[in-house]
């Protein structure tokens, strides 16, 4: 009598792992690190300023937006101002739409740099940080943030590789160095990643007037402001609300990739159907025996 009841609670004690595998499995979702805040009315926005200040009377600074949509905003345009928009210009940014959802997505964006999933990363230069499985200066979709600033160097490179969405918060300010470039592969798309420095941005000078290849990437938010140096071009947004934001000889482009979208329901992968199938027949197989111990 005492061996039926071993194997009765044996068989027990499989049918409920199995059965409580079998459901983890069905409703496992991948984790994802960031997440893309709304960026609402200022999302056709190149610019968003207090001050708009741009140093260079040639070549222009060139804005492109899209047509009859807003793609500069500012509460003070100095003039002169030497640029070639495409797209309205908004005089002053209205705090009731652009400011309150440039403050949200803000916000979003640095809830998720406090959270604990967010990676920490040191004062190690971002073309010089190596994450786990991947080159030096190469990261993938996820959250990244640090104590102070977050440097690239003259010359650096970054990758950002994969698609998904990149959130970079540094605890100071976010510098790049002359001739450093921000690069995108793997299916990697501007309009997924997010800068929000602390303090102010200052993106380096381009050597040279290229007015088609980007040499930083992604949407910068900092009310503290925006510096653009001279011929560097932004793939992106520089939404600095109640900052100045300074440009100078630059091309500014408000992404059209679209945007990530995460996946709603996991798909499993061979060997997850192979572990599937293996608890349905440990299930049934406990059934079967219980069932029959129990007449006996």
């Amino acid at each position: 009598m005492f061996h039926k009841k071993n194997i009765l609670n044996q068989m027990m004690c499989l049918s409920l792992f199995a059965g409580l595998g079998f459901f983890a499995l069905l409703g496992a979702s991948p984790a994802l690190a960031a997440t893309a805040p709304n960026l609402g009315a200022t999302s056709t926005y190149a610019v968003v300023s207090s001050t708009y200040n741009n140093s260079n009377t040639a070549p222009q600074t060139i804005i492109n937006g899209t047509a009859l949509q807003p793609a500069v905003c500012a509460t003070t345009l100095n003039a002169p101002v030497p640029l070639s928009i495409t797209g309205t210009t908004v005089v002053p940014c209205d705090p009731l739409t652009v400011g309150t959802d440039f403050g949200l997505a803000l916000a979003n964006l640095n809830a998720q740099a406090d959270a604990p999933t967010c990676t920490f990363l040191d004062a190690t230069p971002l073309e010089a940080v190596v994450i786990p499985g991947h080159p030096a200066g190469t990261f993938p979709p996820g959250c990244y943030t640090s104590a102070g600033a977050m440097n690239i160097t003259a010359n650096g490179i970054v990758t950002l590789s994969g698609a998904g969405v990149y959130i970079f918060r540094p605890g100071g300010a976010l510098n790049t160095g002359a001739d450093s470039r921000v690069v995108l592969a793997n299916g990697a798309c501007a309009s997924d990643v997010f800068w929000a420095p602390v303090g102010a941005a200052t993106l380096g000078a381009n050597s040279g007037p290229s007015f088609t290849t980007p040499t930083f990437q992604g949407n910068i938010l900092d009310a503290a402001g925006i510096t653009i140096g001279h011929f560097a071009n932004l793939s992106g947004r520089a939404l600095a609300f109640g900052g100045t934001v300074l440009t100078d000889a630059n091309t500014i482009t408000v992404p059209t990739c679209a945007a990530f979208v995460p996946p709603t329901t996991a798909v499993p992968t061979l060997n997850e159907w192979g572990v599937i199938i293996f608890m349905l027949l440990a299930g049934l197989g406990s059934v079967y025996y219980l069932r029959k111990y129990r007449r006996v």
